[in-house]
């Protein structure tokens, strides 16, 4: 509460936060009597004329980085081999997904592929639809079981 009392003196509550406060300050003495004392020292203070310095504050200077240039440089191989690390990334995983047979092309065999040229083509288009989504909707299709099963 102290701090609410010193923020309230700065006028730094908010309106909730100070409608609180006043809430308190009605029940405990001992907060109350702060903030009468906080409030007379503030205003003293407020008052009283201010200091002249002996002598002028000098702050250190900034000093500067001896490495910035190096910074354009460190960024462009952290560059460089970000895009080495995922170059070998794909080619480590690309063989997966090349060797992986496509459920797709092996649901046509010849014969379907002779009655698909004789048809016209919107409706061997409207049939190769059909079988993609049916085919791709068995692929995705998460297997279900009951009970826990540990991998």
């Amino acid at each position: 509460m102290r701090a609410w009392i010193s923020a309230g003196l700065d006028g730094e509550l908010s309106e909730f936060e100070s409608v609180l406060l006043r809430g308190h300050l009605l029940r405990c003495h001992s907060c109350s009597t702060f903030k009468t004392d906080a409030a007379s020292f503030a205003a003293a203070l407020r008052r009283a004329p201010l200091e002249s310095l002996s002598r002028p504050i000098a702050l250190p200077r900034r000093r500067r980085i001896a490495f910035a240039p190096l910074r354009a440089t460190a960024v462009a191989a952290l560059a460089v081999s970000m895009i080495g690390v995922g170059g070998v990334f794909a080619s480590l995983h690309s063989g997966a997904i090349l060797n992986r047979p496509n459920a797709y092309a092996a649901a046509l065999d010849d014969q379907d592929l002779r009655q698909l040229q004789r048809q016209k083509p919107q409706a061997a288009l409207a049939e190769l639809r059909v079988r993609r989504a049916r085919v791709l909707s068995a692929s995705t299709q998460i297997p279900r079981t009951t009970g826990f099963q540990n991998p």
